[in-house]
Formats: structure tokens, C-alpha cells, sequence
């Protein structure tokens, strides 16, 4: 659950800030992914490196920006298509009470927790996400690439499918799980009764991660095709 509460009593105007005394302190943006997902139609399969080069870069360019002018000035704000999230919105795709890992004390406290969005830029989709009650960062809830959050009237509210990106240890489950799922004809097979054993205790330990220059990685695929990690190993150790 989370470590913070819900400010108690009625908030007046949830877009401006309550910076209190922190005003001098000019307070800038600062973002958690302590609560980012994907989910269906917010799934970052189909994107290339260069986009999320470029909400890196957004994420920088508003940590220099203050909070309460930021809020305070329409222009700027409309320039950066920040605004509150119309949950009734034409054919949106998703409720909030979707947002499933959220802590439920925020989900289910609109009043205080607004969810917001502001762009990437404009054809590059969306930043979701809301505030910590003292303004002191913005946690990121979902990445909308697709723009389907907000579905435009000009494009006839159309939402795009989207698939879920995996990171690498997610793609090697899958993997694993698919070979497991493969049906082998030979009983005895030992690769076989092995990976029926997964998982084990063996990965109970500490690992190396190395990257190797493009012409010795070559070289060192050729060499080792027909070896094992655990032959590379103990090979180099004992040579």
C-alpha cells in the first residue's frame, strides 16, 4: 500500500498545486514510476527506441520547468495538452478503476487524485499519470503512444490496438514456457525431464552481465556454438 494519505477535506482546485510554503522553493517537476503499467490499448510493443528517446527527453525538459507556473498559465498549459482525464469521454477505452495496481485508497479518491495527461509531443501520444497530495512528484501511470486515453473526434474516436512489451526476463519465461508446451517423442530425452523440473534452486546465486566489441562477439559465437555457458566457464577458469 502506499506510505502516503489522501489529503482529508475538500480540495477547491485540484489543478493548482498546494505548495504552502514550498512556493520559494520553486518547486519543479519530478517524476516516480513507482506505479506504471501497461495495459490493453496502452501497451508499448509496436514502438521503436527512438520514441522512448523522446519521452525521456519531455521528462527532462518539464523537470526544469516550476510546478505553479506551469499550472497557473493556460497558454502553457494548453501548448503541452495537459489536462485533467475525462473519464466519460467518447469512446474511451479504459475506467479508471481499471487501474488495478494503483493503491485502492487513490483509485478510489478521484477528488484528491486527479489523473492527468500532457504530451509527448503532439503526434507522439501521451504521459498519464497524478500527483503526490504536496505536489512533490508526478507519478506515471500508463504511456499512451496510441493517443487512446482521450480518443479525437478528428480521427472518429478511433482507439488502436496495442500489445504488451515484455522485458527480457518476461520474454524468456515465455520462451521457456513454449518449449514446455512442445511435445517430445523420445521419453528418455534428458533436456526434456529437465525442463520439466523448472524452476530450480540454481539461479539462487550472484550473476555477471558483460557486453563484448562487435568483432570479438563474432568470433566468440563461432567458438562457443557447441558449448554451454557452464563449458565457457569453467573452461576460461581453468585456462
Amino acid at each position: 500500500m502506499s506510505n502516503f494519505k489522501p489529503v482529508i477535506g475538500k480540495v477547491k482546485d485540484t489543478n493548482k498545486p498546494n505548495v504552502g510554503n514550498r512556493i520559494k522553493d520553486q518547486l519543479t517537476w519530478s517524476f516516480s514510476f513507482r506505479y506504471f503499467n501497461q495495459s490493453e490499448y496502452f501497451g508499448l510493443g509496436e514502438i521503436d527506441s527512438k520514441w522512448f528517446v523522446s519521452v525521456i527527453n519531455r521528462l527532462r525538459d518539464l523537470g526544469k520547468e516550476d510546478i505553479e507556473s506551469f499550472i497557473k498559465d493556460h497558454r502553457v498549459k494548453d501548448s503541452n495538452r495537459y489536462h485533467k482525464i475525462d473519464w466519460d469521454a467518447n469512446n474511451i477505452p479504459i475506467k479508471r478503476e481499471d487501474i488495478y495496481w494503483v493503491d485502492k485508497n487513490i483509485i478510489e479518491n478521484e477528488e484528491d487524485y486527479p489523473f492527468f495527461q500532457f504530451q509527448v509531443s503532439k503526434g507522439l501520444g501521451r504521459v498519464i499519470g497524478f500527483w503526490k497530495e504536496d505536489y512533490s512528484a508526478f507519478f506515471i501511470v500508463l504511456l499512451d503512444p496510441k493517443h487512446n486515453m482521450q480518443p479525437s473526434k478528428d480521427f472518429n474516436y478511433k482507439v488502436d490496438d496495442t500489445s504488451i512489451l515484455p522485458c527480457e526476463f518476461t520474454a524468456l519465461i515465455c520462451e521457456l514456457d513454449e518449449i514446455r508446451g512442445t511435445e517430445c517423442l523420445n521419453k528418455e530425452c534428458g533436456c526434456r525431464q529437465k525442463l520439466e523440473k523448472l524452476p530450480t534452486n540454481y539461479h539462487r546465486g550472484r550473476f555477471v552481465y558483460f557486453q563484448l566489441d562487435e568483432d570479438f562477439y563474432s568470433e566468440f559465437i563461432e567458438v562457443t556454438k557447441n558449448k554451454s555457458i557452464r563449458e565457457i566457464i569453467e573452461n576460461g577458469l581453468i585456462n
